[in-house]
């Protein structure tokens, strides 16, 4: 409770420092102050303030000092300004190695928090006697129970403030489609979620005797495009596309 009060603070100052409009959205908590930087990563996190444009990103570093400008041109050019800041965003940015003032990537925090969300189709459930293709199978169902059978899922997650996530598609075990005919790809269950030199760590954990969170495994994604309602993960061994469930951002 102390660290969440702490971060509000930090944070409603940082954006009176880029503005001071009273008008300008604050945040509730910045999720990147030094102390929760991953080691090793090499982005530089902040909040977007006024001045910003399409060339150029005004922000305040997270790490203290004066707004910092910076080149993001080319940056936009090569598709890598993943959502537009608007004044108060989270911003992490990624510097060129032999010119700080040139960007080669921004990605909006805020864009990215949210619901995200994608349809999966279920699949035949194998089952003893039954032969390994069963596409004949499926061409002699009936309407009727490939309607009943065959019915999509909202699958996803939620990503939070304080690095924490939450899965979308859970079910009760009790749901009688998950012993029926039919069978659903796992669902991976995301509880944090991190950024990492531009790219986007997504954790399963799992709580031991006392509460304590542990990480279990974690799935690292290329984001490939970030819009209001859209997201595309490019991970080791397959794209995911993601629609936007809630429009409130």
């Amino acid at each position: 409770m102390k660290q969440t009060i702490f971060s509000s603070i930090i944070a409603l100052l940082m954006i009176t420092s880029c503005t001071s409009s009273p008008q300008q959205p604050v945040q509730e908590s910045s999720s990147y102050n030094e102390e929760q930087r991953l080691p090793g990563d090499s982005a530089v996190y902040g909040l977007a303030c006024d001045g910003s444009t399409d060339s150029i990103l005004v922000y305040l570093p997270f790490s203290g000092g004066d707004p910092d400008t910076i080149d993001i041109l080319n940056a936009r050019m090569n598709r890598r300004v993943f959502g537009r800041p608007d004044i108060g965003d989270e911003v992490a940015v990624i510097l060129n190695d032999s010119n700080k003032t040139v960007a080669e990537m921004v990605i909006n925090i805020e864009r990215l928090k949210g619901q995200w969300c994608y349809m999966v189709q279920p699949r035949l459930r194998h089952m003893a006697g039954m032969p390994v293709d069963s596409s004949r199978m499926m061409k002699t169902l009936p309407d009727s129970l490939r309607e009943k059978w065959f019915q999509p899922r909202e699958y996803g997650f939620e990503l939070l403030s304080e690095h924490q996530a939450q899965p979308i598609g859970l079910r009760l075990s009790t749901d009688t489609r998950d012993n029926g005919p039919v069978e659903y790809p796992e669902l991976k269950r995301y509880r944090q979620w991190n950024l990492y030199n531009g790219r986007i760590l997504l954790s399963e954990t799992k709580r031991d005797s006392l509460g304590t969170q542990h990480v279990i495994s974690t799935d690292t994604a290329v984001i490939a495009l970030l819009r209001r309602d859209t997201l595309l993960l490019r991970f080791s061994d397959h794209e995911q596309g993601y629609y936007r469930k809630n429009q409130e951002q």
